[in-house]
């Protein structure tokens, strides 16, 4: 057995790529045994523990609300209680024209590794590494130097671990996404209309945010550019639809449990799925199998009066649905649409809006 060996950060979501720590419960230089619980972290979609491979002395370095990536050491255990950590030395960059070189790394990508002194050993996981991946890596090198700083005239934000790691999502995806926006008004007696109607025939009520989403289900077959997510200079489409919806869970920061294309197909289900998945976000009962495998996300902030907004998008999708409220004296409320114009443009997304408007307001939707 190694007398030091690393406790890697483990994938728990195969769109994380950093995870915050929120509680070391073991000092650095402990004791510990296999399968101990030593830290808990969080990502964007859950919080989860973390357990000791074996039995040694726990040192670590990171401190709590640090920023750690996805595969990297969060901590190292020894044999001996005086260990000292031993950083891997870093792997030599290899020639673009050797044939033992890392064939992950394009050109362009391992020349400006050079210029800024990064080496392979900065980049985790199995994909292709291209130009702007170096270039993002960069950037969170010199976010982390930039948050031991003092800056003059201001103090942090007390920001929850959630938060950090949503920050550092949302800023690699948009290094990389071309956003753009499209809205439509919807006439608000008509949706009221539509759904009084569909809660006498179907004997309960229904929210519009339940509606929008057993009508955007019903859509996204015909739209697998808003179903989908760019990467390796490509678009790709998702074989399944299921619909995420954002959830503030009083305090405990922003969730996204998802609704599953096997729910989809009902509205009584799609009711039942949402109202039980946002129960549980407030009890702090969301478990990570709710929170994956969205490829599209909707987002109500009507009933916060916001009239307008800009919906953001996540990792690995295309598109993310706004509903605003009634705009005051125009009895009508709008729908955005937020999507990657790598995937999609504006005229594929002015007609998605158009019909799910209509679906919404027409009775002849069942």
């Amino acid at each position: 057995m190694p007398e030091l060996s690393p406790l890697l950060v483990p994938q728990m979501n195969v769109n994380d790529e950093h995870a915050v720590i929120v509680a070391w419960h073991v000092g650095s230089g402990a004791r510990v045994e296999a399968e101990q619980v030593v830290a808990t972290l969080e990502t964007t979609k859950a919080t989860f523990d973390v357990h000791a491979d074996r039995a040694g002395f726990l040192v670590y370095e990171h401190a709590v609300k640090s920023l750690v990536q996805v595969g990297a050491p969060l901590a190292w255990i020894a044999d001996r209680a005086d260990a000292q950590i031993v950083q891997a030395c870093p792997t030599p960059l290899a020639s673009s024209s050797s044939t033992g070189g890392d064939e992950r790394f394009t050109r362009k990508a391992l020349r400006r590794m050079r210029e800024l002194g990064l080496t392979v050993a900065d980049f985790s996981g199995e994909g292709r590494i291209e130009l702007s991946d170096v270039e993002a890596a960069a950037a969170r090198g010199g976010a982390a130097r930039a948050s031991a700083e003092h800056f003059a005239g201001a103090e942090p934000i007390e920001e929850s671990a959630s938060k950090l790691a949503e920050a550092a999502r949302l800023t690699d995806v948009y290094r990389a996404v071309v956003p753009s926006m499209v809205t439509v008004p919807v006439p608000c007696d008509g949706v009221l209309s539509r759904m009084h109607r569909l809660r006498d025939e179907d004997g309960a009520p229904f929210s519009l945010l339940e509606l929008v989403i057993h009508e955007a289900g019903a859509l996204l077959g015909d739209y697998p550019d808003l179903n989908g997510f760019f990467a390796s200079g490509r678009g790709w489409r998702y074989r399944d639809i299921a619909i995420g919806f954002a959830v503030n869970a009083a305090g405990r920061g922003l969730k996204v449990p998802v609704v599953q294309s096997s729910h989809l197909g009902s509205r009584l289900s799609v009711a039942r799925t949402v109202r039980d998945l946002s129960l549980r976000c407030f009890r702090n009962e969301i478990k990570m199998d709710d929170v994956i495998g969205g490829t599209f996300t909707v987002t109500d902030l009507s009933s916060y009066g916001v009239t307008h907004f800009v919906p953001v998008l996540n990792d690995r999708q295309a598109a993310i649905l706004g509903i605003c409220a009634e705009r005051p004296g125009e009895g009508h409320q709008d729908l955005v649409l937020c999507f990657d114009h790598r995937m999609s443009d504006g005229m594929r997304a002015a007609t998605f809006l158009g019909e799910l408007r209509d679906r919404l307001i027409s009775p002849a939707h069942r």
